[in-house]
């Protein structure tokens, strides 16, 4: 009696098992490459604008400092106002109120800060689309 051998399906799929694999580890490791790079941008990004931000916050506190100590500013009705640049859209704008025309005796300050304020310049919109092709 004869027996036949069956051929497998199986001769090359150990192969082609490796392959698919391999290029799977490929494609995520590539993809985790991108969001990384995508996320250490993003941070930098918010770091300079911190750092930005409390450069101006550093300003105004040295100027209240100053007002506060006898440099005379021009105020308009016993109010002074300091805008403090940010970024080019952006500044940090302030406004300082005398504490002798509001009759205020338990401050050693002479002047109530008002306002602290970010005030954005830019009038264009912000883009909220995403990068997606068409």
């Amino acid at each position: 009696m004869e027996i036949k051998r069956q051929r497998g399906i199986n001769v090359g799929s150990a192969s082609i098992l490796l392959i698919f694999t391999v290029l799977s580890l490929v494609s995520f490791a590539t993809l985790t490459l991108v969001n990384s790079k995508a996320d250490y941008n993003l941070s930098q990004n918010l770091a300079e604008r911190q750092s930005a931000y409390y450069n101006a916050c550093h300003s105004a506190n040295a100027y209240i400092a100053a007002i506060n100590s006898g440099y005379e500013d021009s105020a308009e009705n016993g109010i002074i106002k300091k805008s403090i640049p940010i970024t080019d859209n952006q500044s940090l704008d302030i406004a300082l109120m005398s504490n002798i025309e509001n009759n205020s005796v338990n401050s050693t300050n002479k002047y109530t800060i008002t306002q602290w304020q970010i005030v954005n310049h830019a009038d264009s919109d912000y883009d909220y689309t995403l990068p997606v092709f068409k």
